[in-house]
């Protein structure tokens, strides 16, 4: 029997999961739905970036995924046989996670799983959302089994997780603006013999198009081009081997069984994320190359940020204002990852002297220490920061996420992040403006309700200075890790109550809760 105040999921895909185990936590009803017979078998998306890991870890994902990936070192760029750049991820700062995770999606979508189903969460494949209706009080949605039974069901909110082709985007009638790569792109996973680092991206770009190899778990690598739009891929392994073998300067070769794809690639945003009680996620409102790895942590990052809203409009504590803001957020952050990744696809094809300025820009870049500093945080996504009023206190700032460092006893700063509640912060400050917070800790712990409020252990003063806090400060941090506020806990207590208050939805407020 479904609830009224159910939200339906349709797609049980990473994006889809991800939902349904945030609203689970929260205490929201959720039915998972998805109109394949069985899970996922195919690798899909390989790469999981820090921030994308940080919001699985926030439910215990993190270890059973390091368990089964291959952590990622670096990213090479290699033009005409020679490498022009390499870009290290270890000087990734303020997160314990820095590199990137090599880990086939069906193998994330398992670990998943896997927490879903022990928060009591159930997913029905071979279930089809045929149509769907709505109106002030909630969505009337048609759904149908594998066995043609068609029921027609009540719920409160509607997700639409279920990728490039979605259902719930084609009942919206919301337009997918954008257009495709002229190529087509054709890719084995699998056995590789190759001197190729094994923990490495490289890249070889050509005037014959790209060449991608990724190591994958259990010794395996991801072997990945670009081909004629015309070409006839009789035998994609065979076609895939040519290529590679033409594209790179030492020698890779690939052995035993190999699963193959060919594809085109497109890159489109929809122009609306919400529309009333139906909302999109993931691959149903952008997709983009896949250069840099970024769609999956998208998505993810879609889901985390959405659940915490929902879950408080369904319980009264927000205006549904708050999901505008939701869809105004995403679609910055949709928007910027299609334009980067249509950058970088762009530049694996260029020839002539656009090819040969690229490579000196690249060389540059990489001997000064650029890219490392500006391009792989922005391609991890750690340094986006959402649109909002604006303060900086050190170097946190407000829209950022929550920086991760270490403090004492072996936690780290984001381990605060754990709860399903907001998150408020009390920095001592260092040295001679050190200030007793305990007394604050405590009264705040009194008069708010819905945050969790703590002093980190920082004995060292090692946060503080990662941090860049020299004098007291309290952090207010949404659910999803960004950053709302920063305030002198021993100033204005009205105003830092206030922020408390917006975030924690008392009386409903729907200011700048982000």
């Amino acid at each position: 029997m479904t609830e009224p105040s159910q939200v339906l999921i349709v797609g049980a895909g990473p994006v889809g999961l991800v939902t349904g185990i945030e609203l689970l936590r929260r205490g929201v009803p959720v039915r998972v739905v998805d109109r394949s017979e069985r899970p996922n078998p195919h690798s899909k998306a390989i790469a999981l970036w820090p921030r994308g890991i940080e919001a699985l870890a926030r439910f215990g994902a993190a270890d059973e995924l390091h368990r089964r990936g291959v952590v990622l070192r670096a990213q090479n760029y290699h033009s005409q046989g020679r490498r022009v750049a390499r870009l290290a991820f270890g000087g990734m700062r303020r997160t314990r996670y820095p590199y990137a995770l090599s880990i086939p999606q069906q193998e994330t979508e398992a670990v998943l799983r896997d927490v879903f189903q022990d928060l009591g969460g159930v997913i029905e494949f071979g279930t089809s959302l045929t149509g769907f209706s709505q109106d002030g009080e909630g969505v009337r949605a048609e759904l149908e089994t594998g066995s043609a039974r068609r029921t027609t069901e009540r719920f409160g909110w509607l997700v639409g997780c279920d990728g490039a082709h979605s259902t719930v985007r084609g009942g919206l009638g919301v337009p997918f603006r954008g257009s495709s790569y002229p190529q087509q792109f054709l890719l084995t996973d699998g056995p590789v013999r190759t001197s190729l680092a094994h923990d490495e991206v490289h890249y070889f770009m050509s005037g014959a198009g790209i060449l991608v190899v990724v190591g994958l778990p259990g010794g395996s690598y991801r072997t990945f081009v670009s081909a004629a739009p015309d070409l006839r891929v009789d035998d994609a392994t065979q076609a895939v081997q040519q290529a590679a073998s033409e594209r790179c300067p030492v020698p890779i070769e690939l052995v035993g069984e190999q699963r193959t794809g060919v594809f085109r690639v497109h890159r489109k945003v929809v122009d609306r994320m919400r529309v009333g009680r139906v909302l999109l996620a993931g691959d149903a409102a952008h997709i983009h190359s896949p250069a840099g790895g970024q769609g999956l942590n998208t998505g993810i990052e879609d889901a985390a940020s959405l659940a915490w809203r929902l879950a408080g409009v369904r319980a009264g504590r927000y205006r549904d204002e708050v999901l505008d803001r939701w869809e105004s957020e995403r679609l910055g952050v949709a928007r910027a990852v299609v334009g980067d990744t249509d950058w970088q696809t762009r530049m694996w094809t260029m020839n002539g002297w656009r090819a040969r300025a690229r490579d000196a820009v690249l060389g540059v870049g990489g001997r000064s220490g650029v890219l490392n500093r500006v391009v792989v945080p922005r391609q991890a996504q750690l340094s986006l920061a959402y649109p909002g009023p604006r303060e900086r206190v050190g170097r946190l700032r407000t829209g950022m996420r929550l920086p991760d460092v270490p403090l004492d006893a072996g936690r780290w700063l984001r381990d605060e992040l754990d709860s399903t509640e907001p998150l408020l912060l009390f920095f001592p400050g260092v040295g001679k403006h050190r200030r007793d917070v305990g007394d604050l800790v405590e009264h705040h712990r009194k008069k708010h309700v819905g945050i969790r409020v703590t002093a980190p252990a920082d004995t060292g003063e090692r946060a503080h200075r990662l941090l860049g806090l020299v004098r007291p400060c309290a952090v207010l941090v949404r659910p999803d890790g960004a950053v709302v506020a920063l305030r002198d806990p021993f100033g204005d207590e009205f105003e830092l109550d206030q922020s408390v208050r917006e975030l924690t939805g008392v009386a409903a407020e729907a200011r700048w809760v982000g």
